[in-house]
């Protein structure tokens, strides 16, 4: 039986006010719910990385210029015959590798037996570290030649930073899109980026330059370009990362509740 105090009220419920209750449950839950989709994330990122393996470890595909579909193409081995135009060979600028700027070389082709061309990302190539904007010497292979590596539908966000020279003034690019590039050049392309795997076949030509020639000896590569391309798809990984915080977080938010809740039962059994 409840008793009054000292001055005849009576006492207030011994239970731990609501409001921090709530306010536990609220971000338990929502932590938690929040944990699960990250993990549910990670699942379809593993599945889709687990189908671009697939694709690129089969045979590659043969680029043709009247697919339906190029798009279907997207994430696989493709492979296309054809000519590199070189002259209308372009520079995205700012990109580094191992911490040495550079210039990535984008060079179309003109696919064979067609009046189309396809982009292909060639590969990267060290800049001139005292003046940033001149553009290096490539050796490009002439003839017709048979060019292989892995096929993007879409152009990532790392290759458009925004242009510092209008379409047509300057070979040397921020960003890259299919769009401005047929403006430019006056090529209908095939919407898909080629990211080169390895050099295409063909009779290169010779090193404009020493500087080519010694690009060429250094990467060991006839054209004198690196071919070290970042893993790219689905990142599960930080996903999972994502998820162990949001568990520990409600985790934390439990521990809290239960820690104070301890606390009000201390201070009622002191006041009894």
């Amino acid at each position: 039986m409840a008793t009054r105090d000292s001055s005849g009220s009576p006492p207030r419920p011994r239970r731990v006010e609501l409001a921090p209750t709530l306010a536990a449950l609220a971000v338990v839950i929502a932590a938690a719910s929040l944990g699960t989709w990250q993990l549910m994330r990670a699942d379809e990122k593993r599945a889709l990385q687990a189908q671009r393996d697939t694709a690129t470890a089969g045979p590659p595909v043969e680029l043709e210029a009247g697919m339906a579909d190029p798009g279907a193409l997207d994430g696989r081995r493709v492979r296309v015959r054809g000519r590199y135009l070189a002259e209308h060979t372009v520079f995205l600028d700012n990109r580094t590798l191992r911490g040495v700027a550079g210039f990535h070389v984008v060079t179309p082709i003109a696919i064979e037996g067609s009046q189309r061309a396809v982009l292909v990302l060639r590969g990267w190539v060290a800049g001139d570290p005292r003046e940033r904007t001149r553009l290096p010497q490539v050796r490009t292979p002439g003839g017709v030649v048979s060019a292989q590596g892995i096929a993007q539908a879409t152009i990532e966000r790392s290759i458009e930073l925004g242009a510092t020279a209008e379409p047509g003034a300057e070979r040397l690019w921020q960003n890259l899109d299919f769009a401005r590039f047929e403006r430019w050049s006056g090529l209908s392309l095939v919407p898909l980026l080629l990211r080169e795997t390895e050099p295409a076949q063909g009779a290169a030509q010779p090193a404009a330059t020493p500087q080519a020639a010694n690009q060429a000896a250094t990467t060991g590569s006839a054209d004198g370009l690196v071919r070290e391309w970042p893993i790219g798809g689905p990142d599960a990984t930080r996903h999972l990362g994502y998820a162990v915080q949001w568990f520990a977080l409600a985790l934390l938010a439990a521990g809290g509740w239960g820690f104070y809740a301890m606390g009000k039962r201390r201070e009622r059994q002191s006041a009894e």
